[in-house]
C-alpha cells in the first residue's frame, strides 16, 4: 500500500514533526491531532473500509508507525494506543458494537485506549488483576483500579480488563467510555519519556454498563486481548525503529558539520566505523520484523517469529539512539537537539507493548518446547 504511506508520510511532515519538541516541552498533543490523523487515515490503518478505515495490513501499519515515529514517538504511541483499541473491537465486537464504534474510531472523532490491564499486581500477568465485574440485572458494574494506561483522561473510549469471576481463566473485556458514571482518571503519571502522552490510572466504583459493552464472551477476556496484539507488536517494533533511524540521519549530518581539530567528524574513521555499524543494525532489525510478518500470516497460535522482531527491534533502537546521542558529544546531551529526547522516548517500546522481559521467557518456553 504505497499510496497510504505516502499520504502517511505527506501529513507527518506537515502536521507532526513540526510540533514534536514542543509536544515533549508541554506534555500535551496537539489540539484536534486526532480528528487531522482521521482525515489523513492514520485513524483508521487498522479498520476495514466497511466502517470507513483504511483496512491496512500489518506491514503497512508497521511502516506507518515508523515514519511517525521518527518524527514524534509521543504521536506514534498515541496512535498505537488507539489502533490497538479499534483493532480489538474489530476482532471481537458484534455487528452492533462495530457500525456504533468503528466509524468515530476510523475518522479520529472517537479516540480510543486499549489494553486497560495493568494493576498493581497484574499487568503482564493478568491473572493477578483484581478489577471485577459483576452481573447486575441486564448489565454489569464493574469496581477497581488500574495504572499505568495509556491516552488516561483523554481518550473516550477504553477497552477495560476485569474479573467476572474466581475460577480462572475467568476475565471479561469491557468497552467503557469516558462519560460512564462511576469510571474517573486518576494522577497522571510522570514519564522519562513520552511526554506528550497522558498516561495515568483509572478508578472503577460501581460503574455500571449495559450488557452490550461486553467485549466477547463473558470469560474470553485474554482471547479478545490476544487479537490485536500482533498490532501492538508490529507497531512497536515499528515506532522505535522510526526512533532509531531519525537519530542515526540526525547524527550523521551533525558529524559532517562539527569540526574537531581542523577536521569533520565524519572523517574520523572510529565514527565512519560507527555509523556502518549502527546502519547494518537497524537494516537486519526492518529486514527481521518483515521476515516475521510474512511467517505468522495465516498462522494460528502465539507469534513467536513477531515476538523475537519486536524484541530484538526494541533492544537494537535503544542501542542506536544512545549511540548515536553520544556521537553529538555534550551537544546530544543538551535538550536544543532532539537526540536526548529520543533517548527518552525509545526505551518505552521495549517495557511496553510486549514487555521485553516478559517476551524473552515466552520466546524461550516457545523454542523449548
Amino acid at each position: 500500500m504505497q499510496d497510504v504511506l505516502d499520504s502517511v508520510r505527506r501529513f507527518t511532515e506537515g502536521e507532526i514533526a513540526p510540533h514534536a519538541a514542543e509536544v515533549d516541552r508541554s506534555g500535551r498533543l496537539p489540539e484536534g491531532i486526532f480528528r487531522r490523523m482521521g482525515e489523513a487515515g492514520l485513524t483508521g490503518l487498522a479498520i476495514p473500509e466497511k466502517w470507513g478505515g483504511v483496512d491496512a495490513d500489518l506491514a503497512t501499519f508497521a511502516a506507518s508507525l515508523e515514519i511517525v515515529g521518527a518524527a514524534c514517538a509521543s504521536t506514534a504511541w498515541a496512535l498505537l494506543a488507539h489502533t490497538m483499541c479499534a483493532r480489538t473491537l474489530v476482532g471481537a465486537g458484534t455487528d452492533a458494537q462495530k457500525s456504533r464504534l468503528l466509524p468515530g474510531l476510523a475518522s479520529g472523532a472517537t479516540i480510543g485506549a486499549a489494553m486497560a490491564g495493568t494493576e498493581a499486581g497484574g499487568g503482564s500477568n493478568p491473572m493477578g488483576m483484581r478489577t471485577h465485574a459483576r452481573r447486575d440485572g441486564d448489565g454489569w458494574v464493574i469496581d477497581g483500579a488500574k495504572e499505568f494506561i495509556s491516552l488516561a483522561g483523554y481518550a473516550d473510549l477504553f477497552v477495560v480488563m476485569a474479573r467476572t469471576g474466581e475460577a480462572p481463566p475467568a476475565i471479561g473485556c469491557f468497552l467503557v467510555e469516558k462519560t460512564d458514571a462511576g469510571f474517573t482518571s486518576g494522577r497522571r503519571e510522570e514519564l522519562l519519556g513520552m511526554h506528550g502522552v497522558p498516561v495515568g490510572g483509572l478508578a472503577f466504583a460501581n460503574c455500571r454498563v449495559g450488557a452490550d459493552r461486553l467485549l466477547g464472551a463473558e470469560a474470553g477476556g485474554l482471547m479478545v486481548m490476544g487479537m490485536a496484539g500482533a498490532w501492538g507488536l508490529a507497531g512497536a517494533a515499528g515506532a522505535a525503529m522510526g526512533i532509531a533511524g531519525a537519530a542515526l540521519y540526525e547524527a550523521g549530518a551533525f558529524v559532517k558539520e562539527r569540526v574537531v581539530a581542523g577536521a569533520a567528524l565524519a572523517t574520523l574513521p572510529g565514527v565512519q566505523a560507527t555509523l556502518g555499524d549502527l546502519q547494518m543494525e537497524l537494516a537486519a532489525s526492518r529486514a527481521g520484523l518483515a521476515q516475521a510478518l510474512r511467517e505468522i500470516e495465516g498462522r494460528k497460535g502465539p507469534p513467536l517469529p513477531l515476538f523475537r522482531a519486536k524484541l530484538a527491534a526494541t533492544e537494537c533502537a535503544v542501542h542506536v539512539a544512545d549511540r548515536c546521542m553520544g556521537l553529538h558529544g555534550a551537544a546530544g546531551y543538551s535538550r536544543a537537539l532532539p537526540a536526548e529526547r529520543r533517548v527518552r522516548d525509545v526505551r518505552a517500546f521495549g517495557i511496553h507493548w510486549g514487555n521485553n522481559e516478559v517476551l524473552r521467557d515466552t520466546i524461550r518456553k516457545g523454542s523449548v518446547a
